[in-house]
C-alpha cells in the first residue's frame, strides 16, 4: 500500500521548521522516519505534509554544559553509541544504544524520533525515566520548555508535547555524583527486535556502601516507562546482595500487569520482570561501587 498523498518541506533551521509546524494543520515532523512512515504505508497515519529536519545541522551534537550532557535530537543512534561520553558516564544508555535494531537503523535513527514516538516497547524511554533526562520542546516564535522524562511520556505513543506546535529539539542527562552506576537489560526473540522486557537502573552508592538513591524503570510492561517505586524503596540506604536485590524485584514487580501479545503472555512478562530487575540492579550496583565496568 501506498501512503496518501501529502507535502513535503526540507527545511534547513530550527525556525523554519517550527514556522511551518504551526501553519500546516495536520503536518507531521519527519526524523528518521523508520516508525513513521512505515504507518503511512499502512495509511494508520495520513498526515498532510511532512516537515523533514534531517537538513538542520543545528539540532545534530554531544556536548557538555555545566556538568550536563545535552544531545541535539536530530543525533543519530550510532554518534551516541560511539560517543566516549556517553560510554563511560551512562553505560546504561550506553547498552540500550547498541541493543537497538541493526546498523542500518543505528545509522537512520535519531534520538528525538524514537523519544517523541514513545513507543512502549523502544529502548531509549525507560533508560531516559531512569537517568532523570530533561526533554527540551520548542515552538513558533522562540518559546521553549523543558519537560522531565518522568511527565514527558503520558501513553502509549504519546508524550507531553503539545501536537502540531511543539518540537522536541533537546535531549538534557544531568550529572550523576561519583559512586553511581547503571545498567540495561532486555529480553527480546532476536538482537533486533523491540523488546519483550527491558529494565533500566541507575544508582548511586555512599562510601559506606548503601545506596543513597535508585531508580528503576522498566519498558514493554506498560503503556508508557514503568517506575518500579517499591524496588526503589527496598534499595534505599541498604547494602545490595543477592538476596536483598531479589527482594526489591519481589516488590518492584508485585504489582505488575503487563500485556500479553503475539509476543508473550502476561505471566512470562511478569515471571522475566522480576529476573531482569535483580540482575540490573547487581549490575549497577557492581558498576556504581567501581567493582564493574
Amino acid at each position: 500500500m501506498r501512503p496518501a498523498p501529502f507535502e513535503y518541506y526540507a527545511p534547513t533551521s530550527l525556525e523554519e521548521a517550527l514556522r511551518l509546524l504551526s501553519e500546516k494543520e495536520g503536518a507531521k515532523l519527519l526524523a528518521g522516519g523508520q516508525s513513521l512512515l512505515a504507518l503511512m504505508k499502512l495509511r494508520l497515519l495520513t498526515p498532510t505534509a511532512l516537515i523533514d529536519l534531517n537538513r538542520i545541522r543545528e539540532l545534530r551534537y554531544i556536548k557538555e554544559e555545566d556538568g550536563w550532557l545535552l544531545i541535539g535530537a536530530m543525533t543519530i543512534y550510532d554518534e551516541l553509541e560511539q560517543s566516549p561520553l556517553i560510554r563511560e558516564r551512562y553505560p546504561a544508555l550506553h547498552e540500550a544504544l547498541y541493543r537497538l535494531g541493526d546498523q542500518q537503523v543505528r545509522n537512520r535513527g535519531t534520538i528525538g524520533g524514537s523519544l517523541a514516538h514513545a513507543d512502549p516497547s523502544a529502548n531509549l524511554p525507560p533508560v531516559m525515566v531512569a537517568l532523570k533526562a530533561q526533554m527540551v520542546a520548542a515552538r513558533a516564535g522562540g518559546g521553549r520548555r523543558v519537560i522531565q522524562a518522568d511527565d514527558f511520556f503520558v501513553d502509549a505513543f504519546t508524550t507531553a508535547l503539545e501536537p502540531d506546535k511543539e518540537a522536541l529539539v533537546e535531549v538534557r542527562l544531568p550529572p550523576w555524583p561519583r559512586g553511581s552506576g547503571g545498567a540495561y537489560m532486555k529480553l527480546s526473540k532476536r538482537e533486533i527486535d523491540f523488546s519483550i522486557v527491558e529494565v533500566a537502573v541507575q544508582m548511586t552508592v555512599g562510601d559506606d556502601g548503601g545506596v543513597k538513591e535508585a531508580r528503576v524503570v522498566l519498558g514493554s510492561v506498560a503503556p508508557k516507562p514503568y517506575r518500579a517505586v517499591g524496588a526503589e524503596e527496598v534499595l534505599a540506604g541498604a547494602k545490595v546482595d543477592e538476596g536483598l536485590a531479589a527482594r526489591a524485584a519481589e516488590a518492584g514487580t508485585r504489582d505488575l500487569e503487563p500485556p500479553s501479545d503475539v509476543q508473550a503472555s502476561s505471566w512470562y512478562r511478569k515471571e522475566v520482570s522480576r529476573v531482569l530487575v535483580k540482575r540490573a540492579i547487581l549490575k549497577a550496583y557492581a558498576r556504581a561501587r567501581g567493582m564493574e565496568q
